[in-house]
């Protein structure tokens, strides 16, 4: 039974160490593939658990100097409930899908006042260097009140959605 997992690296200090972890691993039996990232201090491991186990990786090798250690709840500072519910293992599958659209619904209400604003700033840059005509004020204070009225109306969306569809509240809400 194939299973790919991430683990922590100890003793790792450069790419070189990166690539000595990667060969040796990649020796063993059961082992399918092995990525290792220097810049992270992580592994990620596919292999055969009826053949080799997490232990048995470590101990091939800490003769080298290295050593895997698995992340637990513990040390992330968090309870195993707590853990679940940041992987997401406590939610249905529609519930993950109502997140899922939540996010979907913020990142898409931001774009068109992201569009806006770096057609302005465009513009702005563009009239500095006089390859157009400035903008005047009244597009100026337009663009001002646009965005102080769009950044409100979407904080006092969120606000709703958060009291009134007894989404995930913060702390300061009772």
């Amino acid at each position: 039974m194939s299973n790919t997992k991430t683990y922590n690296i100890k003793g790792m200090h450069c790419a070189s160490c990166a690539n000595i972890i990667e060969k040796t691993l990649k020796k063993m039996d059961g082992v399918h593939s092995v990525e290792v990232n220097y810049g992270t201090e992580r592994a990620k491991l596919s292999f055969d658990e009826e053949k080799t186990n997490h232990h048995h990786l470590s101990k091939q090798i800490e003769p080298l100097g290295y050593s895997l250690v698995a992340p637990t709840a513990e040390s992330m500072g968090m309870s195993e409930n707590e853990h679940a519910g940041h992987l997401g293992l406590n939610q249905s599958k529609q519930e993950k899908m109502v997140e899922l659209k939540s996010m979907r619904n913020k990142v898409i209400s931001v774009i068109p006042i992201a569009i806006i604003s770096v057609f302005i700033m465009s513009w702005d840059i563009l009239a500095q260097f006089s390859l157009i005509t400035g903008l005047s004020f009244f597009i100026i204070y337009f663009q001002y009140w646009l965005l102080t009225h769009y950044l409100l109306l979407v904080n006092l969306t969120c606000l709703a959605s958060i009291v009134f569809l007894d989404t995930e509240k913060p702390t300061w809400i009772h």
